[in-house]
C-alpha cells in the first residue's frame, strides 16, 4: 500500500514545539517565468538502475522517457562518463530495457530485454564494440540475475511451469486459491535459481521446491563462487511480509543455508567474502528494517543500525568494507554508511539531494553512484567521490523543469502527546506572501510505512498545487518509516485513528502559522494515503473536497482479497478471521464503517485490476457515500496494478487530482 516509487518497481513492491527550516527553493531560469504546468511534466526523464563500472569510470543507467502518442514508456540504456559527464545511448528501439549490471572485469554490460518470444532475457553488450548477445533463453523469462565473480557464468531467477500446465493447455484451468489476490488467474508458482555459462543451452537448475525466491529478491554471489545469496519466501506469492529469510544457495548442490530470522531479506557479501549483510525486522517494530552484519557463514550476527532507528533499504558493501544503505530520516532520504562495530556516518550527499527508494552502486575506487531528486528536479544521476564533501550531478536532463519557479518546501516538526517526534513537509505556493490567505490541500503519503520528503513528487502533484497558489501539507504520521520504530509500533492495532490524529495536529500547526482559508481546505492521498483521506472525511466535515485514490476503505477486503493480506494483519495486530478482538479493530479502523457521516465532495479513483487494494473496496465506498447523500464520483482506469503506469493514465491521475480541487475551491 506504499507510495509509488520513482522507479517502476513498488513493487519492491504494497500504509509541542514547531521548528521551521527551509528545505529548498526552486530557481527562476531564463524563459521559464511561468509556474509549472501539467504539460511541462511530459518532458520528465526518470533515471533508474544506476550502476558504476568496477573501476568507477562509467555509469550505466536506465533513462526512461514517455511517448504520449503511442502511450508507452520509452526506456534506454545509457552510458555516462564520470569524468566528462558525457552521455551516450547504448540501446535503440527496445521496448523493455532494465537491470543493467557490469561484468566483474567491466568488459561487458548486461541488461534485461525481450527476446523474439517477448520473454525477458539477459543480454550482454561487449564494451569494446559489437552487438548485444543473449545469455539466457529461459522459457518463462528472467526476473533477476547476477554475474559470477569470474564473469564466466550468470545466475538468474525464473518462474517454474505451473503444476497443472498440461491441464491448462487442455482448457481445464480452474485453480485453487492459497495466497493469491482476487485478480489472480492462476495458481501460485514458485521461482528458482538457475545458472548458465557461455551458451544459453548450458543452463542448469540450482534450486527447487515448493518454496520460492521472493519476488523482490536480488542475487549476490559469494566472492569465492561457492554460494549465491538471495531472499527466500515460503511460496511464490507477493504476500511475503514476515515470511522471508535471508538465505544462500550452495552452487555445488543447491543446499540452502539461512542467515536471519523470519522477515529477514536482501543479503549481500563483502568483497572478500568475510561478511554478509542483510535486513532484519526491528525488535520494537517488525515493519522497520535494520541492517545486520554477520560472518559469511551467518555466525556472530549483530544489528549495526538499531541505534540509528530508521528503516534501512537496499544495503550494499562499499570498497572500504562498510555497508551503505538508504533510509528516510525526517523529511529527507539520506545515505548512511555503517561498520561492523556499529559506527555509522551520514553520507555527504549534499543539501536537498533526495535519493528516495533507490539503491546505491559502489566501485573499487570508493565512489558511490545513485539517482536522486531535489525539490525542483525530478531525477538526475549523481556520484559521490571518495573523500568528497558532496555528491556531483552528472546529468541535467530535467533542467527545464527545474527552471520553473517552485514553491518553497519547509519542514515542520512537533511532538505527539505520547512523545513521538513527528514532522511534515509544507510547500508554500509560488509567489507566497506572508499575511495572505491561501487554500490548503493535504497530500498524504501511503504505506503507511512510507514517508513524505522534500524531493520532487513522483507525479508532481504538490508542485502543481503550489503553482496553482495553494499551500500543500504532507504529514509524516505515526506509521511512517522516517520517524523510528516506536513511531511505527504505537500505530499498530489502531493505524487509521492514530494517524488521523497526527494529521489533524499537523493541520492545526499550519493554521497557527499561516493564513489558511477555512472554507478551502482539501484532503487527498493514494493507497494508505487514500485510507487516511477516507478516514478524515468520515470523521470531520470541514473539507471542501477530497481526492480518494486506491483507498483502504475496508481492512477486511484488503485482508481477504489483496495480495498482501498478512501485511494488513500486521497493521491491525491480529488475524481478523481467527481473533474476534482483531476483527473489532478491523471494523473500527475501516472508513467504510463510518461512511454515512461523509458530507465532503469526493472523487474516488482506482485501477480496475488493483491487486494491492482491491477495486471492489472503492465500489463499496462509492455506493455508501451515494446512499449518505454525499457528492461523490468514481473514476476507474482500465489498467492493472496499484497505480497506472502508462503515460496517459499516469498523467491523467495528476490532472484529475488537481482539477478536482480547482472545481471546489
Amino acid at each position: 500500500m506504499g507510495r509509488m516509487v520513482r522507479a517502476v518497481a513498488e513493487v519492491k513492491s504494497i500504509f509541542g514545539s514547531i521548528a521551521l527550516a527551509a528545505a529548498s527553493v526552486g530557481t527562476l531560469g531564463a524563459g521559464a517565468s511561468a509556474p509549472l504546468a501539467l504539460a511541462d511534466l511530459r518532458a520528465t526523464v526518470h533515471y533508474s538502475g544506476v550502476q558504476l563500472s568496477p573501476d568507477g569510470r562509467f555509469i550505466a543507467a536506465i533513462e526512461t522517457r514517455s511517448d504520449y502518442e503511442k502511450n508507452k514508456p520509452v526506456p534506454a540504456l545509457v552510458l555516462i562518463d564520470v569524468a566528462s559527464h558525457a552521455e551516450r545511448t547504448l540501446t535503440v528501439d527496445r521496448p523493455v530495457v532494465a537491470s543493467p549490471h557490469w561484468s566483474p572485469s567491466g568488459d561487458r554490460l548486461a541488461f534485461v530485454s525481450l527476446d523474439e518470444k517477448k520473454k525477458p532475457q539477459v543480454f550482454a553488450l561487449p564494451m569494446n564494440g559489437g552487438e548485444a548477445q543473449a545469455l539466457t533463453a529461459a522459457p518463462n523469462g528472467v526476473s533477476v540475475y547476477a554475474w559470477s565473480p569470474d564473469g564466466r557464468r550468470i545466475a538468474y531467477v525464473t518462474a517454474d511451469d505451473p503444476p497443472d500446465k498440461k491441464a491448462i493447455e487442455a482448457h481445464d484451468d480452474g485453480f485453487a486459491i492459497t495466497q493469491q489476490p482476487f485478480t489472480a488467474r492462476t495458481v501460485v508458482v514458485s521461482s528458482h535459481i538457475w545458472i548458465v555459462g557461455r551458451s544459453p543451452a548450458s543452463a542448469k537448475r540450482l534450486t527447487s521446491g515448493a518454496w520460492s525466491v521472493a519476488p523482490t529478491s536480488q542475487l549476490d554471489w559469494r566472492p569465492d563462487g561457492r554460494a549465491i545469496a538471495f531472499t527466500w519466501n515460503t511460496d511464490g506469492s507477493f504476500n511475503f511480509w514476515g515470511r522471508t529469510r535471508a538465505a544462500a544457495a550452495n552452487t555445488a548442490n543447491g543446499k540452502i543455508a539461512y542467515f536471519g530470522v523470519l522477515g529477514s531479506s536482501d543479503p549481500v557479501y563483502d568483497a572478500r567474502g568475510t561478511y554478509v549483510a542483510y535486513l532484519s525486522p526491528n525488535a520494537v517494530a517488525a515493519l522497520q528494517t535494520d541492517v545486520v552484519i554477520a560472518n559469511a557463514d551467518g555466525a556472530h550476527a549483530r544489528d549495526v543500525s538499531a541505534r540509528l532507528d530508521r528503516s534501512a533499504a537496499n544495503p550494499v558493501f562499499a570498497a572500504d568494507g562498510t555497508v551503505v544503505f538508504g533510509a528516510a530520516d525526517g523529511t529527507l532520504w539520506r545515505g548512511f554508511s555503517v561498520r561492523a562495530d556499529g559506527a555509522r556516518t551520514v553520507l555527504p550527499l549534499g543539501g536537498g539531494v533526495d535519493p528516495a527508494y533507490v539503491s546505491f552502486s559502489t566501485a573499487h575506487d570508493g565512489s558511490i553512484a545513485f539517482a536522486a531528486a531535489t525539490a525542483s528536479d525530478p531525477s538526475e544521476v549523481y556520484v559521490l567521490k571518495h573523500g568528497a564533501t558532496a555528491a556531483i550531478a552528472l546529468t541535467t536532463t530535467n533542467a527545464a523543469i527545474a527552471a520553473h519557479p517552485m514553491g518553497t518546501r519547509r519542514t515542520i516538526s512537533w511532538t505527539s502527546p505520547d512523545g513521538i517526534p513527528l514532522d511534515a513537509v509544507l510547500t508554500e505556493p509560488v509567489g507566497f506572501q506572508a499575511g495572505k490567505t491561501y487554500p490548503l490541500v493535504l497530500y498524504i503519503h501511503g504505506g503507511p510505512t512510507g514517508a513524505s520528503t522534500i524531493g520532487f513528487d513522483f507525479i508532481g502533484v504538490p508542485e502543481l498545487m503550489a503553482a496553482h497558489g495553494w499551500l500543500v501539507l504532507e504529514p509524516n504520521y505515526r506509521g511512517s518509516n522516517s520517524l523510528g520504530a516506536k513511531g511505527i509500533a504505537t500505530s499498530l492495532g489502531h493505524p487509521a485513528s492514530i494517524a488521523g490524529r497526527d494529521i489533524m495536529d499537523s493541520l492545526a500547526l499550519v493554521e497557527k502559522r499561516y493564513h489558511v482559508d477555512p472554507k478551502r481546505i482539501g484532503v487527498s492521498g493514494w493507497s494508505a494515503g487514500g485510507w487516511m483521506t477516507s478516514w478524515l472525511i468520515t470523521h470531520d466535515t470541514r473539507w471542501a473536497a477530497a481526492f480518494d485514490g486506491a483507498a483502504v476503505d475496508s481492512l477486511r477486503n484488503v485482508a481477504t482479497l489483496g495480495d498482501i493480506d498478512n501485511y494488513a494483519n500486521i497493521l491491525i495486530a491480529g488475524d481478523p478471521w481467527s481473533d474476534p478482538a482483531a476483527m473489532q479493530r478491523t471494523v473500527a479502523e475501516s472508513p467504510q464503517t463510518f461512511a454515512d457521516a461523509v458530507k465532503t465532495p469526493t472523487l474516488i479513483v482506482t485501477d480496475a485490476g488493483d491487486q494491492r487494494v482491491p477495486t471492489p473496496t472503492s465500489y463499496e465506498f462509492y455506493h455508501a457515500l451515494r446512499a449518505a447523500g454525499a457528492p461523490v464520483e468514481l473514476l476507474i482506469y482500465p489498467a492493472d496494478g496499484h497505480f497506472p503506469t502508462d503515460p496517459l493514465h499516469f498523467e491523467d491521475v495528476a490532472h484529475q487530482w488537481v482539477d478536482w480541487f480547482d472545481k471546489h475551491f
